[in-house]
């Protein structure tokens, strides 16, 4: 039995973990498959979840700010306001994403008041100390979250960029193309994206409103190149070659 699926979704705000369903997940996740079985223990020990609802902020109590997070269930957003007031996403964190911006940076500007979660999510916590005392014990470890922060880096650009040099349709179609390239599974029909997110999210991601989000969408959709069933979203090839014409190549 994989301990990882015990953890049960409630909309209380935090509860301890045993150390059974801690070890579990950590044994389950990728990112720890490197690290020692003796070293996993001890993690777990210190380990504690905290639950939020979909659209709660994250807010941990004192005494497990600057901890290391990981996403056992459940999907957290990276947001900031601009100066208009519009919420933007810069980030979004799924189930298995691993969270150490505060632990290996204590200045990091992603504060816990910028998390919110996009669905009720569980998270996993570690005190920075034990965390980054495993870290020097496993380079593995150590030179995964070095490739991650990359990506992650890569991807922010990626955002400027295109806030800066293309339009909001432009900008939604990209997005789609990276969540059908990073989550889709191509069938008969189409590129299906099983769980799309909400166009809130997705507005949150290109910079938009939801309204224009629908807009584009509803247009697409009459134009015969996606259909949306609820969350289950379709892209058609048609969709493809628009989004490559609009990116110039």
């Amino acid at each position: 039995m994989n301990h990882a699926t015990s953890l049960l979704v409630t909309e209380t705000a935090t509860r301890e973990l045993s150390v059974c369903p801690a070890l579990g997940a950590l044994r389950s996740s990728r990112w720890f498959s490197g690290v020692s079985a003796a070293a996993l223990a001890q993690l777990a020990a210190n380990a504690s979840i905290h639950t939020f609802s979909s659209g709660q902020q994250v807010v941990l109590p004192a005494r497990w700010l600057g901890a290391a997070m990981l996403v056992v269930r459940g999907c957290i957003c990276a947001t900031r306001r601009t100066d208009s007031s519009r919420e933007l996403t810069l980030e979004t964190f799924r189930t298995g994403d691993l969270l150490v911006d505060v632990p290996v940076n204590p200045d990091a500007d992603l504060a816990c008041n910028g998390l919110v979660a996009a669905e009720t999510s569980v998270l996993l916590l570690f005190p920075r100390e034990e965390f980054l005392s495993v870290t020097r014990t496993a380079p593995e470890l150590a030179l995964a979250i070095v490739h991650d922060f990359e990506r992650r880096l890569s991807r922010v650009k990626a955002l400027a960029w295109g806030l800066a040099t293309t339009d909001v349709e432009g900008r939604l179609y990209r997005l789609l193309v990276a969540l059908a390239r990073d989550e889709g599974e191509v069938g008969a029909e189409g590129t299906v994206i099983a769980r799309l997110p909400t166009q809130r999210d997705l507005a949150g991601r290109i910079g938009a409103c939801r309204e224009t989000v629908s807009r584009v969408v509803a247009d697409l959709a009459r134009q015969g190149l996606l259909t949306l069933r609820g969350r289950r979203l379709t892209l058609l090839p048609g969709f493809f070659a628009l989004a490559r014409a609009a990116d110039g190549f």
